[in-house]
C-alpha cells in the first residue's frame, strides 16, 4: 500500500501543468462555493434580521387569528405569567409588548394614513432596531404621554418636524372615535420607503388610553438569541400556552413573502453550485482519464510483471484524491480569511438611486456582508470530494482492466 502511495504521488507530479491547472479549477471551485454560500447566508440573516427588528421579531405571540384578520378584535395579554415565562426562556433574548392599528394623521391640509405601533419605549429595544434609526428629535420616553415619532418620509409629506403637533384620529376598540392632538419627538430612518412613508410611533400606555384597549396587546414580539431557531421556539412556547387565548408564530410564517425570497434565492444558489462542481467533475475526470490513456503502456507492463489489477485501481483512485486534496486545501487557505474579512467589514454599497432601490425592496440597508458557518467548509470540502472519487472511477476502472498481450504486441 506504502508503494501504491508514493506512485500516485509521483504520478500526479509527471505533468506538473495539467496537474497545476486541475488545482487551480478545484481550488476556485472551492472558493466560489464556500463564499457563495457564506454571502448567500450572510446577505440573508441580515435581510431577516432588519425586517424581523422592524416587524415582528423572530417569533410573534398573537390572539387567535390575528395573522389572518390583523385588527384590533384579535388581542392577547401580556400578563405577570407570560411575563415569567419568556424571562425565563434561555432561547428569548428580549420581547416586547406592541399594538398595532390603523389611523390617520392629520396637520393643516394634509393628511396621511399609517399604521400606528403601540410600543413599550423600555423593552422595545431587546427585539427591534427602531430606537437605533432615530434621525431626528429623539425616541419615546416612558411615563410621558400623547408623544409620537414619525417616518422621515411621512413627517416630510405631513410637513412637520421634531415639536410639531399632529392630530391621530382613529376607531377605538369601543368602536368610538379616537382623536388626539400628538407631539412629535422624532423621525426615523428605515430602509423601506414604504414603511418609512406609513409608520407612526406611540408609547404602549398611549395607545391602549387612544383605543380603549385596556391591557390587552395585538402582539408581543420576540427575538431569539439565535435565528435559526425560531421555529423550534415557537413550537416550544406554543406547547406551553393556552392555544385558545395565545399563538405563537415564527417570522416565515408571519413575513411568507421574506421566507419564499429566502427560499427561492437558495434555490438559485443551489444551481449555481450544482454546475461549479460539475466543472470540477469533468476537469477532475478529464485529467485522470488523460493520464490514464498516456500511460496504457506503463499499466500494461506493470500487470505483466505480476502487479495486481486492484493496485492499479487503487493507483489511480489516489491519484484523484492528491488532486482534490490539493485543490481544497489551497481554495480552503484563501476561502476562510476572505470570507472571516468580510463577515467582520461589511462592505457599504454607497447611496446609488439604483442600488439603494433593489435593497429597499426587501427592507435591507446597501452593505455586502458574509457570514461563515461550521459547516459551509466541511460540507464544501466533502462534496468536492466525494465529485472527484465519482469522477476517476471510470478512469481507474479503465486502467485496472487492461490487458497485458495487448500491450506487449504494440511494442
Amino acid at each position: 500500500m506504502r508503494l501504491e502511495w508514493r506512485l500516485a504521488w509521483r504520478n500526479v507530479w509527471r505533468n506538473p501543468r495539467r496537474t497545476g491547472l486541475t488545482v487551480a479549477a478545484t481550488s476556485f471551485a472551492v472558493f466560489l462555493v464556500i463564499a457563495a454560500t457564506a454571502l448567500s447566508v450572510g446577505m440573508w440573516d441580515k435581510i431577516i434580521d432588519d425586517s424581523v427588528g422592524m416587524a415582528s421579531g423572530h417569533v410573534t405571540l398573537t390572539g387567535p387569528g390575528y395573522l389572518e384578520e390583523r385588527t384590533l378584535e384579535q388581542f392577547t395579554y401580556l400578563d405577570d405569567a407570560l411575563v415569567a415565562r419568556l424571562s425565563a426562556d434561555p432561547g428569548v433574548a428580549g420581547f416586547a409588548p406592541r399594538i398595532n392599528a390603523f389611523g390617520l394623521l392629520s396637520e393643516a391640509d394634509a393628511t396621511r394614513g399609517v399604521m400606528l405601533l403601540g410600543v413599550d419605549p423600555l423593552r422595545e429595544a431587546s427585539v427591534s432596531t427602531l430606537p437605533e434609526r432615530v434621525r431626528s428629535g429623539r425616541f419615546l420616553e416612558a411615563g410621558r404621554e400623547w408623544e409620537i415619532v414619525l417616518g422621515k418620509r411621512l413627517a416630510q409629506v405631513l410637513g412637520v418636524g421634531v415639536g410639531d403637533a399632529v392630530l391621530v384620529y382613529s376607531v377605538a376598540y369601543s368602536l368610538e372615535s379616537a382623536y388626539e392632538i400628538f407631539r412629535v419627538v422624532g423621525t426615523l430612518g428605515l430602509p423601506d420607503p414604504t414603511l418609512e412613508r406609513g409608520l407612526a410611533l406611540i408609547s404602549l400606555d398611549d395607545a391602549q388610553r387612544f383605543f380603549v384597549y385596556g391591557d390587552r396587546v395585538s402582539e408581543v414580539a420576540i427575538r431569539a438569541r439565535d435565528a435559526s431557531e425560531a421555529g423550534e421556539l415557537a413550537r416550544g412556547l406554543g406547547a406551553g400556552l393556552d392555544a385558545e387565548r395565545v399563538e405563537a408564530h415564527p417570522w416565515q410564517e408571519v413575513m411568507p413573502d421574506l421566507a419564499q425570497s429566502v427560499v427561492l434565492d437558495q434555490a438559485g444558489m443551489y444551481m449555481m453550485l450544482a454546475i461549479l462542481v460539475l466543472v470540477v467533475a469533468f476537469g477532475i475526470f478529464n485529467t485522470i482519464l488523460m493520464a490514464v490513456l498516456e500511460r496504457k503502456r506503463e499499466f500494461g507492463v506493470v500487470l505483466a510483471l505480476g502487479l495486481p489489477p486492484r493496485s492499479i485501481f487503487r493507483v489511480v483512485y489516489l491519484e484523484s484524491i492528491f488532486l482534490a486534496g490539493v485543490g481544497l486545501l489551497v481554495g480552503l487557505m484563501l476561502a476562510i480569511p476572505a470570507v472571516l474579512y468580510l463577515q467582520a467589514n461589511p462592505i457599504p454599497l454607497g447611496d446609488g438611486e439604483e442600488i439603494a432601490a433593489a435593497f429597499e425592496m426587501v427592507g435591507a440597508e446597501p452593505v455586502i456582508t458574509a457570514k461563515l458557518q461550521a459547516s459551509n467548509p466541511v460540507f464544501s470540502s466533502l462534496m468536492i470530494l466525494v465529485v472527484a472519487l465519482l469522477a476517476a472511477l471510470y478512469p481507474a476502472l479503465r486502467a485496472s482492466r487492461g490487458k497485458p498481450v495487448d500491450v506487449l504486441r504494440s511494442l
